[in-house]
């Protein structure tokens, strides 16, 4: 599944498309898709694993999943869940999910929690986290995108490693200092993982997602599904520290 660089690093492609006037819709998406023929896009946002393209007072919401992918002037030869045509281009969505909401993306969503916004609020997120989430594992809270919005699975391993701490703690257990640097290191590999797409080095650059051995200590990592999201998990148990 795309995670949230992915999706920012779509949107930035997309900019072009800022300010000019949707000639047609289609796609199979059951979504009504009449009312944006031949108006203008207003903006391009992101939130989290969502991209919305904006209009006067309303805007659309599409969602990749874990399988969809976006073409701008090219096309698969199945069909498009959702296009968007210009005179002179166009941008095609497979395996993807629509849906328009009326007004503005602020109306719907809470930008303080995504990872990438300018809005991010890291005082907000701890606070929530220590508040709502405390029986929770931390590698659980970390895919819980209405916290921790635009984590997908490699910045949970990535971010966890880093900070030293093992994904079944609870997070009750974890030292609200250790909370603290885990927010600030889930920030950081979110923009070092941005700039890994531009070579498409994501993987390559993964100190332990998808690797067998830590490369601090050359133990044997530990890779199971785990946790309630049974997502592959990769571990050092030398590195990080299992609170309890």
């Amino acid at each position: 599944m795309p995670e949230g660089p992915s999706i920012l690093f779509l949107k930035n492609k997309l900019q072009r498309f800022k300010g000019k006037t949707v000639s047609e819709a289609s796609g199979y998406s059951e979504m009504d898709k009449s009312a944006i023929d031949h108006i203008k896009i207003l903006d391009i946002e992101t939130y989290g694993k969502n991209l919305f393209f904006v209009f006067k007072d309303f805007f659309v919401g599409v969602h990749l999943g874990l399988f969809g992918s976006m073409l701008v002037n090219k096309r698969k030869k199945v069909n498009a869940s959702f296009a968007l045509h210009f005179p002179h281009s166009e941008i095609n969505f497979y395996v993807a999910n629509t849906k328009m909401y009326q007004g503005k993306p602020s109306d719907h969503f809470n930008f303080k929690t995504d990872i990438l916004n300018k809005d991010f609020d890291g005082e907000y997120l701890l606070k929530t986290l220590q508040e709502v989430y405390t029986e929770k594992t931390i590698g659980d809270a970390l895919m819980e995108q209405e916290l921790f919005t635009g984590v997908g699975n490699i910045i949970r391993i990535e971010s966890l490693y880093r900070a030293k701490i093992h994904p079944e703690s609870l997070v009750k257990d974890i030292p609200e200092k250790k909370l603290v640097y885990l927010i600030e290191t889930v920030v950081n590999y979110a923009y070092e993982f941005l700039d890994f797409l531009k070579n498409d080095e994501v993987k390559e650059k993964a100190l332990i997602y998808g690797k067998k051995i830590c490369p601090k200590d050359k133990a044997e990592l530990m890779i199971e599904e785990m946790g309630k999201v049974k997502r592959k998990t990769y571990i050092c148990p030398k590195c990080q520290k299992l609170y309890t």
